[in-house]
C-alpha cells in the first residue's frame, strides 16, 4: 500500500481556489498594502484550508529582504565584544530579525570569508568589530574589498573605521572615557599616572594613549613614557605589563588598564609578586560583567551599551524600511567608580 504523498502547494494552487491571480497572492505574502482587505482575507483562508506555508527563500526573493543579519566580531570570548552582541541581538531577535555571528580572529583572511558568505546571502546589513576596521594602516586590498561590500550590502562599523569606506559608523567616546578616569584620578591626589595594554597600531590604543597624553598635560602632569606599556588586551598581557613596571624603581601611583581585562591581569601579576595591591589606584575600560564582582571592584569606563545597542538597531531598522540614518554616530561613555581608586 502507497502512502499518501502531500501535495507541494504554491501560490499558483492558492490563486486558482481564491480565483485571484498569483500577483495577488505574493502581494498578500509581502503584505502589500495595494490589496483589497476583503482580496486579502480570502487569500489568507484558503492559506489556512489548503494547509500552505510560504517559503521563506522564495519570500526572500520576492521582497529583497531577509530579515538577517550579519555580524562579524573578533573574539567572542572577549567580553567587551560579546556584551555589544548579546545586546544588540535581544533588541533584534524582538523585532523579528536572525542574527548570524561569526568569530573572525582577527585574521583578514577569515573576515573576507565572512564578509563574502553575507553578501551571498544578502543579508540586510553586515554589523563590524574589530579585526581590519580597528587597524591603523590596513591594506589597500582590505579598504578595496570593503569598499565593494558596501556597494551591495550596508555595513555598520562599530568603534572602527576605513579610509574612504561609505559605510554607516558608530562608536562609543573613548576619549572621554580616558578624560574621565584622568580627572577622577587627579581629584583623589594622584599625579603619577600609567597607562597599560594595548598594541601599536591598533587604533583603540592610538585614541586612548593621545587621549591620556592630552589629560595630563592639561594638568600639568608628567608624561612617563616608561609608564606607558603597550603589552596586549589579554589577561596574561596585563601580568606581563604590570611585571614591567614593578622592575621599575620610579612607580606610578595610579595605573589605567586600556580593557579591563589586563587590569585583572594586573591585580593578579601583584598579588603573585606578594606586592600590595593597595599601593596603588586601578582602573579599567569596557565595564565588563565580572568587574563589579572582583575584589576589589573595578572603577572603570563603560560604554553605555544599552544605548549602543539601540543605536546600532536603529540604524538596522533604518536601512530596513530605506529610511536614511545618520553615517557617524558617537555615543557617550561614563565612568563607573568603585572599589580600585582610593585617595594617595
Amino acid at each position: 500500500m502507497k502512502k499518501d504523498v502531500k501535495k507541494n502547494i504554491t501560490i499558483y494552487d492558492i490563486a486558482k481556489e481564491a480565483k485571484v491571480s498569483p500577483t495577488t497572492v505574493s502581494r498578500v505574502l509581502t503584505g502589500n498594502p495595494l490589496v483589497k482587505e476583503s482580496t486579502r482575507q480570502l487569500v489568507l483562508e484558503k492559506m489556512k484550508e489548503l494547509d500552505f506555508t510560504p517559503n521563506e527563500a522564495a519570500r526572500s526573493l520576492t521582497t529583497k529582504q531577509t530579515n538577517t543579519i550579519g555580524f562579524i566580531l573578533p573574539d567572542i570570548t572577549n567580553p567587551f565584544f560579546s556584551q555589544v552582541y548579546i545586546e544588540v541581538e535581544k533588541k533584534a531577535l524582538d523585532l523579528g530579525f536572525t542574527i548570524l555571528l561569526r568569530n573572525s580572529m582577527s585574521n583578514s583572511e577569515v573576515e573576507s570569508a565572512h564578509l563574502k558568505e553575507f553578501t551571498e546571502k544578502r543579508v540586510e546589513c553586515i554589523v563590524f568589530m574589530g579585526g581590519r576596521i580597528n587597524k591603523v594602516q590596513p591594506s589597500e586590498e582590505e579598504i578595496n574589498e570593503m569598499r565593494e561590500v558596501v556597494k551591495r550590502v550596508p555595513v555598520i562599523m562599530v568603534n572602527g573605521k576605513m579610509k574612504d569606506v561609505n559605510c554607516y559608523r558608530i562608536r562609543t567616546n573613548e576619549e572621554e572615557g580616558i578624560r574621565l578616569t584622568v580627572e577622577h584620578l587627579v581629584s583623589l591626589g594622584h599625579k603619577k599616572i600609567g597607562l597599560i595594554g594595548g598594541v601599536k597600531g591598533i587604533t583603540s590604543l592610538d585614541l586612548k594613549t593621545a587621549a591620556y597624553r592630552k589629560s595630563l598635560k592639561a594638568f600639568d602632569l608628567e608624561v612617563n613614557p616608561n609608564w606607558q606599556v603597550p603589552s596586549g588586551f589579554s589577561i596574561e598581557k596585563g601580568r606581563e605589563a604590570m611585571k614591567q613596571l614593578l622592575s621599575q624603581k620610579d612607580l606610578p601611583t595610579a595605573i589605567i588598564g586600556i580593557n579591563d581585562l589586563v587590569i585583572y591581569g594586573a591585580l593578579k601579576e601583584c598579588r603573585e609578586q606578594n606586592i600590595s595591591i593597595d599601593n596603588f589606584s586601578f582602573v579599567g575600560f569596557d565595564d565588563i560583567f565580572p568587574s563589579d564582582i572582583v575584589h576589589p571592584s573595578l572603577t572603570t569606563v563603560n560604554h553605555n551599551y544599552d544605548i549602543l545597542s539601540s543605536e546600532i538597531v536603529k540604524i538596522i531598522q533604518n536601512i530596513k524600511v530605506g529610511k536614511a540614518s545618520k553615517k557617524g554616530k558617537i555615543i557617550n561613555t561614563k565612568l563607573i567608580i568603585r572599589e580600585s581608586t582610593k585617595e594617595v
